[in-house]
């Protein structure tokens, strides 16, 4: 029997050794796809809300007000088993009433860091934008963890500062801000930055104070709260009603799975600061044309304590065209009838008659003459409009109202309850001015203060009294910590915990880079294990199987030469 040949013995070895590498290979490409495909779906939202897993989301609100730009942090949670009909659980709100920062400002002590002047002082002044707005982002910059700055939405909205400006002028501010904030890691959309209606910025007041009371968070519809929200330059009242009516001021909204009709309604030159200016007008109109010793025609005010003088510009006193002003003065030009010193004649009667006048927009010629009537009327944009509405009938449904900002600073200072009547904040009021104005060495602060709150408690008692009409209502003072700038993020941030199908745009896409950037690093850490493997044949394990044991190897077989025929 013909000898076998060694060589044909070894090929059936060969081939073992060939398919198990191949196997191997087969065995490993599979693993990295199986822990590629695990990798997506553990980074996936499903996964997560199946589990039972919650994440957090950031979102930065600036606000530009009449009186200073402020920035606030919000930080929400989605729970498990979220759907659309929930809203995101609001776990942080920064600064605390704990933080303390050299940005922090007297008039504005929840829930926000403040630069001052507003940004309406800075037309056509891109460095004192960037000064005012840079400090506030980067001071956001801290509380926003640095990988979460990218996914992070940052919302510069603007109010009756720069509402009140010319269209270009606010177009040019609004580029000075866009401006900065690109310079910056946060996500944004020129959108983003804009200047609010008055009616959305009533809207996301009132938004924010039922989200915050728990009004919204509740499985069955609850009667919704009133709202008093009282600024430098405007007021918002916000009610719900019974039934929508054609006109600017109502609107329709959802939030959550239920649906309200609201009444959202914004009255410019009624907070605090304007409707102080206006009362000097009326002032400037009613008395007699005089010069004072410092050669600067003079205004007395019954609201200033006797030793109060400063120098004040009144757009609009006297009444005076610049014809008017050449044929009196010649010597005078326009600019310095504006410019006037105002000083103090403290009258408490005659202080409540003027703050009654400027809450229900009386003329500048009859104020003095103004009665404790009450009018009652207010129209939707502000009080002497055409479209007059009665409050009383819109608002009769509404249980209780929360009067905030302006209304709760003056409250704070009167030391007041939060459930104090009319009546209880008039006695506080005479009281806190009548000590103010007996103290004759006043200092420059101290008068200030007299000047502000001796003004604000007669006028925030008169618009609740005699402008809205809200007397047998329950009006309660705070909470403190409620700002709009609450109801934006909720409702200008909701593509980020709403379904993609009802996203407002698709920035959604931008959040889940980071998703996709993880997988990416998963399949490269992936790759470069298999490439390990490989090269250091790291033996898997393979099915038990009996392998026959071959014996020695054969000696090489010499054929033998061929004889030679």
């Amino acid at each position: 029997m013909e000898p076998r040949s060694p060589s044909k013995s070894r090929l059936p070895i060969m081939g073992f050794i060939y398919k198990h590498r191949a196997l191997k290979i087969g065995l490993t490409l599979l693993i990295i796809l199986l822990l590629l495909l695990v990798g997506v779906y553990v980074s996936s939202k499903p996964w997560k809300t199946r589990f039972g897993l919650k994440r957090s989301y950031f979102t930065v609100v600036v606000d530009c007000g009449s009186t200073g730009t402020r920035v606030s942090v919000y930080e929400w949670m989605i729970k498990s088993g979220f759907s659309d009909r929930e809203l995101p659980i609001l776990i942080n709100a920064y600064p605390d009433n704990s933080t303390n920062s050299h940005s922090r400002k007297g008039s504005c002590q929840y829930h926000c860091i403040q630069t001052e002047p507003g940004l309406d002082k800075f037309v056509g002044n891109s460095s004192g934008v960037r000064t005012a707005l840079k400090p506030l982002i980067l001071w956001a910059e801290q509380w926003v963890p640095f990988e979460r700055h990218r996914d992070t939405p940052i919302y510069v909205l603007a109010t009756a500062g720069l509402r009140r400006l010319p269209s270009e002028d606010a177009r040019w501010v609004l580029e000075d801000i866009e401006a900065v904030v690109k310079e910056h890691a946060f996500m944004y959309r020129k959108s983003w930055i804009r200047v609010l209606s008055g009616k959305e910025e009533a809207y996301y007041g009132w938004v924010a104070l039922n989200y915050k009371l728990g009004i919204f968070n509740n499985s069955t519809r609850l009667p919704t709260l009133g709202l008093l929200d009282l600024g430098g330059s405007s007021l918002q009242v916000v009610a719900e009603i019974d039934e929508l009516k054609e006109d600017e001021c109502f609107l329709r909204s959802k939030i959550g799975s239920l649906e309200h009709l609201i009444f959202a309604s914004s009255w410019s030159a009624f907070g605090l600061n304007e409707a102080f200016d206006r009362t000097v007008v009326m002032l400037s109109h009613s008395q007699a044309l005089r010069q004072g010793s410092w050669g600067t025609f003079e205004v007395s005010h019954p609201c200033l304590s006797s030793n109060f003088v400063q120098n004040y510009t009144c757009k609009g006193c006297f009444g005076l065209s610049p014809s008017d002003s050449e044929s009196l003065h010649s010597q005078v030009q326009r600019n310095e009838l504006n410019s006037i010193f105002l000083v103090g004649e403290p009258n408490w009667e005659r202080c409540k008659v003027l703050a009654r006048a400027a809450a229900v927009n009386s003329s500048g010629s009859d104020w003095s003459l103004l009665t404790d009537g009450s009018k009652c009327e207010a129209s939707c944009a502000s009080l002497n409009g055409s479209n007059v509405l009665n409050l009383t009938m819109i608002t009769q449904s509404i249980p209780r109202f929360h009067a905030l900002s302006g209304f709760f600073a003056v409250y704070t200072t009167l030391n007041l309850n939060p459930r104090a009547n009319l009546t209880k904040i008039w006695e506080k009021g005479q009281e806190l001015c009548s000590r103010s104005w007996a103290d004759l060495s006043s200092t420059s602060k101290s008068q200030n203060y007299a000047a502000q709150y001796c003004f604000h408690v007669p006028y925030m008692a008169s618009l609740i009294e005699d402008a809205l009409c809200l007397t047998d209502k329950e009006i309660i003072f705070g909470p403190g910590d409620v700002s709009w700038t609450l109801g934006a993020a909720l409702v200008d941030g909701g593509f980020l915990w709403l379904g993609s199908s009802r996203a407002q745009t698709n920035i959604l896409t931008l959040k889940n880079m980071g998703v996709i950037s993880s997988t990416v690093f998963l399949f490269i850490f992936l790759v470069f294990l298999f490439f390990l493997v490989y090269r250091s044949q790291v033996k898997l394990p393979m099915p038990s199987k009996k392998v026959v044991a071959v014996g020695p190897s054969l000696p090489s077989y010499i054929f033998p030469k061929r004889c030679p025929n």
